[in-house]
C-alpha cells in the first residue's frame, strides 16, 4: 500500500486512511448498521426515508438488499411485524427522526400486544446537541421504552453491531415482541477504526422450552376425565409453527377445536372436528379446555362465563409464564413452546392414550355448526340491488385460490369473514388484532 491511497473511498461509507502506524481502514455507522443487519439474517427493510437516516436506506439499496418505501412510518412499523409473523423471524422497520419516529409508536405498540418481533430503528438528533433544540429533536427514548421489551441509545458508533444483535435477541427472546434502537444523527456519519468495532456472533433462534414432564402427564390426566372437552388454538401456535403437532394431537384423541381468528388455518378448515362455526354453544358447554397459544383476553370474553361455563377446567399451554392463569385460573399450566408442548403431549399419548368416542357434545356441536351455515346461507346467495357483506365475501370468496393470505380490516368486514371465507393454511390470515388496529 503506497501513499498515494491516502483517503482513497473503498465503499460509500469505507475508506482507507495512511498513518504513521500503517494503512486504518473506517468505517461509517450507516455502514455498520447495513453489515450488522445483514450480518443477522435481514434481508428486507421498511422505511420512509428521511434525515438521518437516508444512508442507511440507500445503502441498503445499494447493497441490492430488499427494501420497501412506504408513505408513512407507522404503515412501515405495522409491514415489518407482518413480516415477522409469516417468516418467524425479526422485522426491520428504519425511521427518520422527530414526528417520524414517533410515527412507529402505534406499530410498536400493536407488536407488544400482539407478542410479534419487531426491531425499530429510529433516527435522532445529534447526542452533542442534545437539550439544544436541536432540529427533531424529541424524546424518542422515553417515550418508547415503556411499549418495548428493550430501548437503548447508541452512544458510541463501533458499538452498532453489538447492540443491534442485542436487541435481536431480546425480540425473540421468551414471548416475542418489539424492540428500539435510538440511532443519534452523528451515529450514523461519525467513522471509526474498522478495527476496534466488535463483531458478535449473529443471533441465532431461541432455544424452545419444554413443559415440566410431570405437568404433561397431569394434563392428560385432566383432558381424559372431561366429559366436553375443547381445544382452542390461538396465534401462538401460529408464531410456534405447531401446526403438524396439533394435527396429529387432534387425529389422535379425536377432541373438538375452534380457533382463534389468526389460529384460523392451524387446522384444516373442513376437518370433521371443526367446531369454530358452533363457537358460543361449543366455549359455553365444554368443562375441560385445552389452550394452546392464546389468551384469556378480551377476544376469549376473559375465560369467565356467561360465555364459559362456571366451572370448566383450564389446561393452559403459554411461553410466557405470567400468563398462566390470568382471568382464569389454570388447572394444569404448561410452560414452554407450542410447537414443543404439542410435540410432548402427543408423545405422551403412547403410554397414556385419550380417545374422546362420538357423544351428544360433539354430535351437538357438528349439529349447530350445520345450522349456523344454513342460517347464512341466504345471505350469501342474495340478490337484493345493495350488496351485502355476505355476498361480496362469498364472491371474494370463490375467487381466490386457497393458498391466498387473508388480510381483514375493518369491524364488520372482519368478523363476517371469518364466516364467509375458510383459511386453508397456517399463518394464513392476518387481522386487527388484539389491540384492534383497523
Amino acid at each position: 500500500m503506497t501513499p498515494e491511497l491516502r483517503g482513497i473511498q473503498l465503499a460509500s461509507d469505507v475508506i482507507l486512511i495512511n498513518s504513521q502506524e500503517g494503512i486504518v481502514a473506517e468505517i461509517s455507522g450507516a455502514q455498520l448498521v447495513i453489515d450488522s443487519l445483514k450480518r443477522e439474517g435481514v434481508d428486507t427493510m421498511y422505511s420512509l426515508p428521511g434525515d438521518p437516516v437516508g444512508d442507511i436506506v440507500n445503502g441498503w439499496a445499494e447493497a441490492g438488499m430488499r427494501m420497501i418505501s412506504v408513505r408513512h412510518e407507522q404503515t412501515a412499523g405495522m409491514a415489518a411485524q407482518a413480516h415477522s409473523y409469516f417468516t418467524r423471524s425479526v422485522g426491520v422497520c428504519v425511521a427518520a427522526s422527530g414526528v417520524g419516529q414517533t410515527n412507529t409508536m402505534t406499530a410498536i405498540a400493536n407488536a407488544q400486544v400482539n407478542c410479534w418481533p419487531l426491531l425499530v430503528i429510529g433516527g435522532a438528533s445529534e447526542l452533542r446537541r442534545r437539550n439544544m433544540g436541536d432540529f427533531q429533536e424529541l424524546a424518542q427514548l422515553e417515550s418508547t421504552a415503556p411499549l418495548c421489551k428493550w430501548a437503548y441509545t447508541v452512544e458510541s458508533t463501533e458499538r452498532i453491531p453489538t447492540l443491534i444483535n442485542i436487541a435481536m435477541r431480546e425480540a425473540l427472546a421468551g414471548r416475542p415482541g418489539p424492540v428500539y434502537l435510538d440511532l443519534p444523527a452523528d451515529m450514523i456519519t461519525t467513522k471509526v477504526d474498522e478495527s476496534i468495532v466488535e463483531i458478535p456472533e449473529p443471533h441465532s433462534e431461541p432455544a424452545r422450552p419444554l413443559a415440566e414432564p410431570e405437568k404433561i402427564k397431569q394434563a392428560l390426566k385432566v383432558l381424559k376425565e372431561a366429559d366436553r372437552p375443547l381445544l382452542i388454538v390461538g396465534k401462538g401456535a401460529a408464531w410456534s409453527w405447531a401446526e403438524d403437532e396439533l394435527l396429529e394431537f387432534v387425529d389422535k384423541t379425536q377432541i373438538p377445536f375452534l380457533t382463534s381468528p389468526m389460529g384460523s388455518g392451524m387446522l384444516p378448515p373442513g376437518h370433521p372436528l371443526n367446531v369454530s362455526s358452533a363457537r358460543t354453544q361449543a366455549l359455553q358447554g365444554a368443562d375441560v379446555v385445552l389452550l394452546v397459544g392464546a389468551r384469556m383476553n378480551w377476544i376469549f370474553h376473559f375465560g369467565q362465563p356467561p360465555r364459559f361455563s362456571e366451572d370448566y377446567k383450564l389446561i393452559q399451554v403459554d411461553i410466557e409464564p405470567t400468563e398462566i392463569g390470568r382471568n382464569h385460573a389454570a388447572e394444569v399450566g404448561l410452560v414452554g413452546d407450542a410447537k414443543m408442548v404439542m410435540r410432548q403431549l402427543v408423545d405422551a399419548l403412547g403410554d397414556n392414550p385419550v380417545v374422546f368416542e362420538e357423544t351428544d357434545w360433539i354430535s351437538g356441536l357438528n349439529a349447530k355448526s350445520i345450522q349456523n351455515a344454513e342460517t347464512i346461507e341466504p345471505m350469501l346467495n342474495s340478490d337484493f340491488e345493495q350488496i351485502g357483506y355476505y355476498r361480496i365475501l362469498k364472491e371474494i370468496r370463490d375467487y381466490m385460490p386457497e393458498d391466498s393470505i387473508i388480510v381483514a380490516d375493518g369491524a364488520s368486514t372482519m368478523d363476517i369473514s371469518r364466516q364467509v371465507i375458510p383459511i386453508h393454511n397456517p399463518r394464513g390470515r392476518i387481522d386487527a388484532g388484539v389491540a384492534g388496529c383497523v
